[in-house]
């Protein structure tokens, strides 16, 4: 038993000079009538950071939503005038093309060679 009120004992004794540090890096603040708003004033100077990056996000946030609109209102109206999908397949383009292509060009025949005499 003795062991154990001397761990205890030791505990208790760190956790003593612990307590004391923490007073002494930390002085109690004395109260004043300027207490309250210099604490409010601290606040706030952190906020304020904060009320920027929201704003800005907020700014942000908005310009990207007007234009996906714009770019969705866009493409709905170049959809709306007529330009119609191909009901073949690129590939089937890409051979009727080709096939035309060849319909162009006529084979060059080479012009008999005289006989010699």
């Amino acid at each position: 038993m003795d062991h154990r009120n001397e761990i205890a004992g030791s505990d208790e004794a760190r956790l003593d000079r612990l307590f004391e540090a923490y007073r002494a890096a930390c002085p109690d603040i004395e109260p004043s009538a300027a207490f309250m708003p210099q604490l409010w004033q601290k606040i706030e100077a952190r906020q304020g950071m904060s009320l920027v990056f929201g704003r800005l996000a907020r700014n942000l946030a908005t310009a990207a939503l007007a234009l996906s609109l714009l770019l969705g209102l866009a493409v709905s109206i170049s959809g709306s005038r007529g330009s119609q999908l191909p009901s073949e397949s690129y590939a089937e383009i890409l051979a009727d093309e080709h096939y035309n292509a060849s319909l162009d060009f006529e084979p060059l025949r080479p012009a008999p060679l005289a006989e010699p005499r």
